[in-house]
């Protein structure tokens, strides 16, 4: 078990998140012996120009032990949305068949499906959006949305949580006094709120705002395709319903690799009835992308329902609306768990989304291939769902016939 150097008290911890210091804290580089996302050289992305060293607490309790296992002596709880430094990631105790990933935090061991790795830099704010906005990232655990640019404007019912993209459609000098004191809590990761964006909700329009320094701006060349001189039909991706494992291949290379989350069988607590959401099997073509999807679906109240803006970097590959996303509500792959789409880290998303066709444009929120070519591989990277594949790299197993999944989003 490899021991951190550097040892952060809480109030350090505060300190850093203000300076942007996440360096101290970057958890190691994936190690693909472990399972963990890989990459052949030539296909490496740039450097992510956020740093996930943070984790936020997913649900109310989360235990810290002592050791990263649950016999361990337990140091103390988290609290539903409480951020702390992450160090490193063991393997531990398997909580579960799927996860035995540990992360090491302050006065010990999380399990990872109780964290969700998340940024806290903050960003020195844009004073004009352009005619055409711009995209951007939140960069920080979560930020309140309110319905003005103040800080004493009435709040949304959202929150918009680290990873998560919006467009910035206009930006706004704040409404507060230069001199008035900041509320307490207002501004929980730091900053002056000088400067709002105004961001864009494509299913819900309206008036949302949040400080201009909780958002990094995304520049267009974060945009550019990755392996653009690589033959379309040479690319391909593979997703294992049983292994809940994403491949990406060049010819018969494979150039990355991530563990996902495939629609599952869910049951409502409230009646304990079963839905459906399985991956539907069979060959797909990615056909419509976006930067950012604000997906919902249920009815309100329902606890199967959900509702989640700015779900980032989606990539569709099937008419009834499954996607390749990353994800910002959960932590925890390897296990279907999904309302139909393929739940990935949020880098591997990204990654995805670079790397695949129809390739990226910055001015248009879709990117939508005509009908007459939405089957087409030359235009769209292939996705194969299977229910298993071969061991051989670069071999598949024909996909059982399709069967399940209505492809609700999430």
């Amino acid at each position: 078990m490899q021991k951190a150097q550097a040892r952060v008290s809480r109030r350090d911890l505060l300190k850093l998140g203000a300076v942007g210091a996440a360096r101290v804290v970057l958890p190691p580089l994936p190690d693909p012996a472990r399972g963990e996302p890989s990459m052949a050289p030539s296909a490496l992305p740039a450097e992510s120009p956020l740093r996930f060293a943070y984790g936020r607490a997913l649900f109310a309790n989360v235990p810290i032990y002592a050791e990263p296992n649950r016999a361990a002596q337990k140091v103390r709880s988290l609290a539903q949305h409480e951020v702390i430094a992450i160090r490193g990631e063991v393997k531990g105790e398997a909580v579960s068949r799927h996860n035995a990933t540990w992360y090491e935090v302050e006065g010990g061991f999380v399990h990872s499906a109780g964290l969700c790795p998340t940024p806290w830099q903050l960003q020195p704010p844009r004073t004009d959006a352009g005619e055409a906005g711009f995209w951007a990232e939140v960069s920080v655990p979560f930020v309140v949305v309110h319905r003005g640019p103040s800080l004493k404007a009435r709040r949304s019912p959202y929150r918009y949580y680290g990873g998560a993209v919006f467009k910035v459609v206009h930006v706004w000098p704040s409404q507060d006094s230069a001199g008035e004191a900041i509320p307490q809590g207002a501004l929980p990761f730091g900053g002056q709120a000088r400067w709002w964006y105004q961001v864009e909700d494509e299913i819900f329009p309206g008036a949302y705002y949040v400080p201009a320094e909780y958002l990094r701006p995304i520049p267009p060349e974060e945009f550019a395709p990755i392996a653009p001189d690589v033959d379309p039909l040479d690319k391909r991706i593979v997703i294992d319903l049983r292994e809940q494992r994403l491949h990406a291949y060049e010819r018969s290379a494979e150039v990355f690799s991530c563990r996902v989350a495939t629609g599952a069988v869910l049951r409502l607590k409230s009646s304990g009835a079963s839905a459906n959401f399985t991956t539907t099997p069979g060959e797909w073509v990615v056909y419509r992308k976006t930067p950012s999807q604000h997906m919902y679906g249920g009815a309100v109240g329902n606890d199967g329902a959900f509702d989640l803006p700015g779900v980032p970097w989606v990539s569709y590959f099937t008419p009834t609306g499954i996607a390749i996303h990353g994800v910002y509500w959960h932590n925890d792959f390897g296990i279907p768990r999904s309302h139909g789409c393929v739940n990935a880290p949020t880098e591997a998303a990204r990654w995805l989304w670079r790397w695949t066709l129809p390739a990226p444009d910055y001015s248009e929120r879709y990117i939508t291939l005509p009908p007459k070519e939405r089957r087409n591989p030359q235009y769209g990277t292939r996705v194969s769902v299977l229910r298993s594949r071969s061991h051989a790299a670069g071999t598949v197993l024909l996909p059982a016939a399709a069967a399940g999944g209505d492809g609700h989003h999430n």
